[in-house]
């Protein structure tokens, strides 16, 4: 069982950005965030040729498991299960299929912070996704 993951230095800018401009307590919540995110707005579909972890391409942070998740572990596996469509095992949870949930969550969260520009217009949009 793989208890840490490392992010790229990239995700860790953007998280740290977010993090600040949120005035949230932790980039851990942040990167609950960007699973969400990534979750609801999966325009590109998981497959085996799109998702890899590679702890010699990252050049960030490296998180516990228990940080990034707390006590919602298996309701964040549940939910990645149900996005993939398909049982998945411990390995390819964490940190493979994690990484990606988070670098493609905080890279499309980065994105819509520059564009929008205004924290209460952003938290409203996160609000509208979990409507959805």
């Amino acid at each position: 069982m793989i208890l840490r993951l490392r992010t790229t230095q990239s995700t860790e800018d953007k998280l740290s950005y977010l993090q600040q401009w949120l005035r949230l307590s932790s980039k851990a919540a942040v990167m609950r965030l960007a699973i969400s995110w990534s979750l609801k707005n999966n325009v590109v579909k998981v497959s085996s040729d799109n998702v890899s972890y590679d702890i010699k391409e990252k050049d960030g942070v490296d998180y516990l498991r228990l940080t990034i998740f707390g006590q919602n572990e298996d309701l964040f596996k549940l939910l990645i299960e149900n996005d993939v469509r398909r049982e998945i095992s411990d390995d390819e949870f964490f940190p493979t299929l994690t990484s990606f949930y988070i670098e493609r969550g905080v890279v499309e969260m980065y994105s819509e912070y520059r564009y929008v520009n205004d924290r209460n217009k952003f938290l409203l949009k996160l609000i509208e996704l979990s409507e959805k």
